[in-house]
C-alpha cells in the first residue's frame, strides 16, 4: 500500500478533499470503470494495476496500467488497445448517462495524438499511404494528401469508439459492479479487479 500511495503521489500528486456532488462521483466511477474493463480485457500488453476515484492534483479519478512485460517497440494491436483504452471513459458515460463530462479531454488528446501518429508517421491506416508525413513541412503537403490523412486517422478513432461501445454492451454487469464496487471503496487494486 506505502508503495503504491508514493507511485500515485509522485504521478499524479497529493489526494485532496473536493466536496463533489454524487452525480460527478458517479460519472468519475463509470468513467473509471469503462478504462479498467476495457484495460483488463482488450489490451495485450498492459493490465490494471489499480483504479482510484479519490481526486489528485487535476484528476478526479485514475486508472492505472502496468506492462505485462518490457517491451522496447508496439505493434499496431498494442496502440490501437491504447486508443480503445482512452476512448472507453468516454464511451461509459455516454451509455450510462446519455451524455459525457469534461473528464474526457485529455483521453481523447492522448487518442488523437495515438491515431496521428499512426497514420502520418507508422504507415498504419487503412489505406496504401506509408512514409513519415509527420516529418514534411505541411505546407509541402497537398491539401487533397492531408485530407486523406485526417480521413484515416478518423476512421481509426471511429472503429475503435464501436469496439468499445459492443464491448462495453457485452460487459454491462462487469462495468455496473465495478461502478458500484468504486463508489463504495473508492480504490480498487489489482486483485479486486480480477475478481
Amino acid at each position: 500500500k506505502d508503495i503504491s500511495e508514493a507511485m500515485e503521489r509522485i504521478d499524479i500528486g497529493l489526494k485532496r478533499k473536493l466536496n463533489m456532488t454524487p452525480h460527478e462521483r458517479e460519472t468519475t466511477a463509470c468513467h473509471e470503470a469503462g478504462h479498467a474493463v476495457v484495460l483488463y480485457i482488450l489490451h495485450p500488453t498492459n493490465d490494471v494495476f489499480k483504479i482510484s476515484i479519490i481526486p489528485r492534483k487535476d484528476t478526479l479519478g485514475v486508472t492505472y496500467s502496468q506492462p505485462k512485460e518490457e517491451l522496447y517497440s508496439y505493434t499496431k494491436d498494442k496502440l490501437l488497445a491504447d486508443i480503445k483504452v482512452d476512448l472507453a471513459g468516454y464511451v461509459s458515460e455516454k451509455m450510462r448517462f446519455g451524455v459525457t463530462s469534461t473528464g474526457v479531454a485529455a483521453d481523447f488528446k492522448d487518442a488523437m495524438r495515438i491515431a496521428h501518429y499512426m497514420v502520418w508517421s507508422l504507415g498504419m491506416g487503412e489505406s496504401e499511404l506509408l512514409g513519415d508525413y509527420a516529418s514534411i513541412p505541411e505546407t509541402q503537403l497537398s491539401e487533397n494528401l492531408k485530407e486523406k490523412l485526417n480521413q484515416e486517422t478518423n476512421k481509426i478513432f471511429q472503429h475503435c469508439i464501436k469496439e468499445v461501445e459492443a464491448l462495453l454492451t457485452k460487459e454491462k454487469p462487469i462495468l455496473e459492479r465495478l461502478v458500484k464496487e468504486l463508489l463504495e471503496k473508492q480504490e480498487l487494486e489489482y486483485d479486486e479487479v480480477e475478481a
